[in-house]
């Protein structure tokens, strides 16, 4: 998983990386989007791992399996007494072009992340039942650092066969 600096995102090396639709920046704020097929599974390796663990993402769902879009953020305004706030809306469209509400919340209340990254609070769990049209799927969400008054689009794409 690439890091994150107050430069923008970088490899292991520290050799600097573009963003891209799934792994946005703007200034100090940080933000990565990843789909998993187990949010639990992803969760733990996360909280447990003393180093960046392996983390087990996809961009292929079948019917009736549960997967989730989480957040992985970096840098945050805090207000006056250290604390940040900021918030995620997901939104899916379906392969038709229709924008589905997909729920939302805060994704970071805390004081700002000390870590190159850390899991966000909020996510998406979603699985698609028989009526759904099959196809390619856009996952996004839209992050709000409200104190920083930053924005943040991200997307990742999953297809249901």
């Amino acid at each position: 998983m690439p890091l994150a600096s107050t430069a923008g995102w970088t490899d292991s090396t520290g050799k600097p990386i573009p963003d891209t639709e799934s792994m946005r920046s703007d200034g100090d704020l940080h933000v990565q989007l990843l789909i998993t097929p187990d949010e639990a599974e992803l969760r733990t390796a996360w909280n447990t791992a003393s180093r960046a663990p392996t983390l087990r993402v996809t961009d292929t769902v079948k019917r009736g399996i549960r997967s989730s879009a989480m957040l992985f953020l970096r840098g945050c305004a805090p207000n006056a007494i250290g604390q940040c706030d900021v918030v995620v809306e997901f939104f899916v469209i379906t392969p038709s072009g229709q924008r589905v509400p997909a729920g939302g919340g805060p994704l970071w209340t805390s004081e700002p992340p000390r870590a190159a990254l850390v899991l966000g609070s909020a996510s998406m769990n979603f699985s698609f039942g028989p009526t759904d049209e099959t196809g390619l799927y856009s996952v996004q969400a839209k992050v709000v650092d409200r104190i920083g008054k930053r924005t943040l689009e991200l997307w990742d794409r999953i297809r249901l066969d």
